[in-house]
């Protein structure tokens, strides 16, 4: 399995960057890391999700049936990414770019 607990655990409970307990934390082996909250300051539920040295997002949810489903969205995306980068880079051209946008702005735009 690619995504692993993030620290053994050691983050589960404690408050998270948008102010609300965590409640989820993992890490993917590639180097991306999806942080799920409750109870912040801004909505009730949050994912905070980075991909290491790429982007940095935050989606917000009122119930945690909106997190599970974009939970599992990017984690399914952000696999799609990392696949792209198995492209060697001589032929990572104006296509591969446009690809790569496009993936992070399904991501990100992911509702």
């Amino acid at each position: 399995m690619d995504w692993l607990v993030y620290d053994h655990g050691n983050s589960i409970g404690k408050v998270g960057s948008e102010s609300g307990q965590i409640i989820a934390d993992i890490e993917h082996r590639s180097g991306a890391r999806i942080t799920v909250e409750k109870d912040g300051s801004i909505a009730p539920f949050s994912v905070t999700l980075g991909i290491y040295g790429l982007m940095f997002h935050t989606h917000f949810a009122s119930s945690m049936e909106e997190i599970n489903k974009y939970t599992d969205f990017a984690k399914y995306k952000i696999q799609e990414i990392f696949y792209h980068y198995e492209i060697p880079e001589e032929f990572r051209d104006k296509r591969w770019q446009d690809q790569l946008m496009q993936f992070l702005k399904e991501l990100t735009e992911q509702s």
